[in-house]
């Protein structure tokens, strides 16, 4: 949202007095997102759950309903075009696109990684994690000692031996950390 309200901002002016139904289509564009991507994740989850199972008759209309709003969305979209203005509706349409693939396809893949075990959640977290840690010790310890030309010109306070000491250490640990957690009935 905050990334095309980025853009909408800057173009106020030319959006507000010349294209019709700008903000609705973009709108209609993540809903049609949304709807495509986590469908299939609702359908599953309507299908396991037990209480849920008075709207398993309407699961299988979930891809009809989206391709039906994909295809109005399309109209709509194709419909508001101005004359004179198309070429920046594409280039708005284009970033709005970019926006819902960047977050929507991402949050996708997460939701997928969290329902099909919470394992496949936690265990690059916690990755993340020692790997920050480990890189702020290592660079804190042994930072510039060893290699003495900068590691990023734009972050002067990273160090070599931070990137290198963080990267061995999160190997190394990623082994005791899946091990310890595989021990849990996720």
């Amino acid at each position: 949202r905050e990334l095309v309200r980025v853009r909408y901002n800057a173009f106020f002016h030319t959006i507000q007095d010349t294209i019709p139904l700008f903000r609705t289509t973009q709108w209609l564009w993540f809903v049609v997102a949304i709807l495509y991507a986590y469908g299939d994740f609702t359908s599953d989850f309507i299908t396991s759950n037990t209480d849920l199972h008075h709207l398993q008759a309407y699961v299988r209309f979930f891809p009809s309903i989206s391709f039906v709003l994909y295809s109005v969305t399309f109209v709509l979209t194709i419909a508001t075009m101005q004359t004179g203005y198309i070429k920046f509706q594409l280039n708005q349409l284009s970033w709005t696109m970019m926006v819902l693939c960047l977050t929507v396809g991402q949050l996708k893949y997460i939701m997928h990684n969290i329902y099909n075990g919470l394992f496949w959640f936690v265990l690059p977290v916690l990755l993340v994690i020692t790997n920050d840690i480990m890189a702020y010790v290592c660079g804190m310890t042994c930072g510039r000692k060893f290699i003495h030309h900068a590691f990023i010109p734009f972050s002067p306070n990273k160090t070599w031996e931070g990137f290198i000491g963080g990267a061995v250490f999160t190997m190394v640990l990623s082994w005791y950390i899946s091990r310890m957690l595989a021990q849990f009935q996720w």
